[in-house]
């Protein structure tokens, strides 16, 4: 059972080294849902709003989910006072797909420029493959960015020459199909869910349409495909000379985090860094123990103020 999973999963995170043709329905998703146009980009982000919030987050998912993720634990910052933004990666969500045809952006590109449309400082969040984009964001643009909170944080790999064919048709085609059956297969999803928060127990009771139904969306495969073609990777000396308060949260019993690739973050050397270690819900501790992760990401936060 596990080998099962650690294969379909292994399948879907090698894609995600690699952000629309089709029109995205503009039709709230969520009672707090917002949408931002960026070039031929259509970004689907969720804003929890408080009164006079002490501070900003964004907060962007990992690699096959969505902003939905990033929910539990954004309730507890709100709960906090800090407005907390939720953002829909493009090719994820409900924010549109890359095509052939898409006037590419990077993803840190546009994280960005929304920033900067809802104006001031943020601290920027991130899980899995979210937190290698922060990871960027902050590189590109350390003023703007008051803190980092990396959640089980992937880099990716600078996508080459090579990478371009993920874009050609044969390939679009092709992840089309993997993601769209993959996501109809009874059990496939409850069996990531598992995987990913190392919990059996958690999955049974787990609303898998959050993951499921964003992946059903037409063109998804195909979106994911190109994305893989012009992915943008971290440079590590670049990180290590960050000089912002940076919090990055593993979990001891992580199964899917690429333990060398985590590694390389939380041993960079970057000047104002902390790790703190969770027990518990693996991958996904963030969503597991909202609470306590939260918790753990608050002496960072605050020491800004």
């Amino acid at each position: 059972m596990r080998k099962a999973a650690s294969l379909f999963l292994s399948i879907l995170l090698i894609f995600s080294l690699a952000s629309i043709a089709f029109c995205v329905d503009e039709s709230k998703p969520f009672e707090n849902s917002a949408f931002f146009t960026d070039g031929d980009y259509t970004v689907h982000y969720r804003v929890y709003d408080c009164e006079n919030p002490k501070g900003q987050i964004m907060l962007l998912h990992g690699f096959g989910l969505s902003s939905a993720s990033m929910d539990p634990i954004a309730t507890v910052y709100r709960a906090w006072g800090y407005r907390t933004v939720t953002v829909d990666l493009p090719n994820f969500g409900y924010s549109s797909r890359e095509s052939r045809t898409t006037e590419l952006l990077d993803r840190e590109v546009i994280v960005y420029d929304l920033m900067s449309s809802l104006g001031g400082k943020w601290i920027v969040g991130g899980h899995s493959m979210g937190g290698g984009i922060a990871a960027n964001v902050a590189i590109d643009h350390p003023s703007d960015v008051e803190a980092l909170l990396l959640f089980a944080p992937q880099t990716s790999a600078q996508s080459g020459a090579s990478s371009k064919i993920f874009a050609n048709p044969v390939m679009t085609t092709f992840f089309d199909a993997i993601i769209s059956v993959g996501v109809r297969i009874p059990g496939a999803i409850r069996l990531l869910v598992a995987y990913s928060f190392s919990s059996t127990s958690y999955a049974m009771n787990y609303d898998c349409g959050k993951i499921a139904d964003p992946l059903k969306i037409k063109s998804t495969g195909a979106g994911i495909a190109v994305m893989s073609s012009h992915t943008r990777g971290t440079d590590i000396d670049a990180f290590s000379a960050l000089t912002m308060p940076i919090c990055i949260i593993t979990a001891s019993n992580d199964m899917v985090a690429n333990k060398d690739n985590l590694n390389a973050l939380v041993n960079s050397g970057a000047g104002n860094l902390v790790c703190h270690e969770v027990d518990k819900g693996g991958h996904m501790m963030f969503e597991f123990d909202p609470l306590n992760t939260a918790e753990l990401t608050l002496p960072t936060i605050e020491s800004i103020a």
